[in-house]
């Protein structure tokens, strides 16, 4: 089969469209013929990064949607020929290939009417999101949530999903996003550049915010956390703390992480579990209209390299996906 390998952990150089051996699926695990795959930051970042549990050459890739190839002894919950999702398990990876396994405890069954490409661009991104907003946040009707960085997957996603739990949405991303943000009927979209401060604070009449989700960094975390109100929550996507940014004995935040590409290693069954349930909610909204993928590009397979050199230039706005020809 082919397959995307890296040779070893030194960037998108190392990385190569090359053959390799089809998997076969162990016991508890199903193998997919992969129609197509999801692309994230993540992806190039463990090109230079590596995991610590890889073997050189390695396939990478973590967003993977097709059909049942075939299901291990002990499956029984599929058959041949589902059409399913999942997020990989990152020790293992082997999404970007023609055929990838996974425990099927962590497998979603995607809707007849969702595409292929547009299942793909969901497990890590929307994942995330759906952690931030729902498990962390737990996001009612009528707060007022930020969210920075929300021109990427995990903001962009975690915005549509606030606001369809009925909050005040207030996004902040650079220009380019702002009209596929505001298409999402997003409350307010606000540049990074400007006041973002002040505008909070008139957009939420002096009242501050419930939540915020940090898609940035540490210290974009910190200045968030000025603006929201007393017992309020924030939740950190792509950094954490090194110190809790506000003096004790103030405002009581709440700080919460998500960490999708822990499930594996540190939860237990239950999270892996709870991986599916989320694919299984998500695809359905995204399927009834009710949310956009956020699918701006597909590319082909053998281009999947430059797409993601693409990526991490940052220079594009939604999700890329790469189509694998059947």
């Amino acid at each position: 089969m082919k397959a995307w390998m890296l040779q070893q952990p030194d960037g998108l150089q190392a990385l190569s469209l090359t053959t390799a051996t089809k998997p076969i699926p162990a016991a508890d695990e199903i193998c997919v013929k992969v129609a197509a795959v999801g692309l994230n930051p993540i992806d190039y970042k463990l090109t230079e990064w590596g995991y610590a549990t890889w073997n050189y050459p390695q396939i990478i890739g973590l967003d993977v949607a097709g059909n049942i190839d075939s299901v291990g002894a002990n499956v029984h919950q599929f058959k041949v020929n589902d059409r399913v999702m999942f997020f990989a398990d990152p020790r293992t990876a082997g999404g970007f290939s023609e055929y990838a396994c996974v425990k099927a405890v962590a497998v979603s069954r995607i809707p007849l009417t969702l595409s292929f490409t547009d299942a793909a661009a969901l497990p890590c991104a929307a994942y995330s999101a759906w952690i931030a907003v729902h498990d962390k946040l737990q996001v009612e009707a009528g707060q007022h949530i930020a969210i920075t960085g929300a021109g990427g997957g995990v903001g962009g996603f975690a915005a549509q999903l606030a606001k369809l739990a009925g909050a005040h949405v207030y996004a902040i991303a650079e220009r380019q996003h702002h009209p596929r943000l505001l298409s999402y009927g997003i409350d307010a979209v606000i540049c990074p550049q400007q006041n973002v401060a002040l505008k909070l604070i008139n957009l939420t009449e002096d009242r501050l915010l419930h939540g915020v989700i940090d898609c940035i960094s540490a210290q974009s975390g910190s200045i968030m956390s000025a603006l929201i109100r007393y017992n309020g929550h924030i939740v950190m996507v792509a950094n954490q703390f090194d110190q809790v940014p506000l003096l004790a004995t103030t405002k009581a935040l709440s700080i919460h992480e998500v960490a999708l590409q822990g499930t594996y290693a540190h939860g237990a069954p239950e999270h892996i579990s709870h991986l599916a349930d989320i694919g299984n909610n998500i695809s359905d909204l995204v399927a009834d209209g009710h949310l956009s993928s956020m699918v701006e590009k597909i590319v082909p397979f053998d281009k999947l390299a430059q797409a993601l050199t693409e990526l991490k230039q940052q220079t594009h706005s939604g999700k890329i996906v790469a189509h694998i020809s059947t």
